[in-house]
């Protein structure tokens, strides 16, 4: 007999499969567990329990800097919800509260996309990635008042649910140095590392030098891969000029 695959899984992307499949975040913390741990403890949940869609997730937070030392979480609803948990708790691990604060949906969904660019999840399930980020908005408004790392620059955007959106950043020019360079890493790990990722390389920002030029470099794939420094270069210069300012020019440190 031949089975036919329910309407959700023929629609996921194989990563979303495996991670439903083999949920490693799935479980909890308490408050005893970060007290003994001398961490911080953050909750954040979404969702109602009595409609069989609910998730919960628990952080264990560095009280000298604000970073996300490991995360679990719990749930009761759809299978997406899985999948959109175990991503969440992923990304979030070795990230400070602010920081994972500014994941969206998209980014969870590039997170967990197969090679080319079709969504992971399919749009009846989108609502499970909204879901998720309230919940991760809940545990880092958990975490405020603990301090950030003196080196931590966050962009300077009024709120986080303000996005830079296509025509540059306002007043990109006048800002300070370590600020511009927020920026354009704000930019980079919201439109360009998920992509780079997919294909085992990645990309930091290291300088801007005389106002325009983004130094960056190159790690894992991307060090051998020749569209560094044609294809995936022209890329990312054009995503900042869109995104940032139009004179931006990006130079790899090679």
């Amino acid at each position: 007999m031949r089975h036919i695959a329910p309407f959700f899984w023929s629609k996921y992307s194989k990563k979303i499969q495996l991670r439903i499949d083999t949920p490693y975040c799935l479980g909890s913390f308490t408050a005893e567990d970060a007290k003994e741990r001398e961490l911080h403890f953050a909750m954040g949940s979404a969702g109602v329990l009595q409609e069989a869609n609910c998730i919960v997730l628990y952080w264990l937070v560095d009280k000298e800097d604000g970073v996300i030392i490991d995360a679990r979480f719990q749930l009761f609803g759809p299978s997406a919800l899985i999948a959109a948990g175990e991503a969440a708790c992923e990304l979030v691990i070795g990230k400070n509260y602010d920081q994972a604060r500014r994941i969206t949906a998209d980014f969870i969904d590039s997170h967990l996309r197969d090679k080319g660019a079709a969504v992971a999840f399919p749009e009846e399930a989108y609502s499970c990635l909204n879901q998720v980020v309230d919940a991760i908005d809940q545990a880092a408004t958990a975490c405020v008042g603990i301090p950030l790392a003196a080196q931590y620059v966050a962009p300077p955007v009024i709120g986080h649910d303000i996005e830079i959106v296509d025509g540059g950043y306002p007043g990109f020019q006048a800002l300070t140095l370590k600020q511009k360079i927020a920026v354009v890493e704000e930019v980079i790990a919201k439109e360009v590392r998920p992509y780079i990722e997919l294909d085992a390389g990645g990309v930091e920002v290291i300088n801007i030098m005389n106002d325009n030029e983004v130094i960056i470099s190159y790690s894992g794939a991307c060090t051998s891969c020749h569209s560094s420094t044609g294809a995936t270069l022209s890329y990312i210069q054009q995503i900042l000029r869109a995104k940032v300012h139009p004179d931006l020019i990006v130079t790899p440190d090679l």
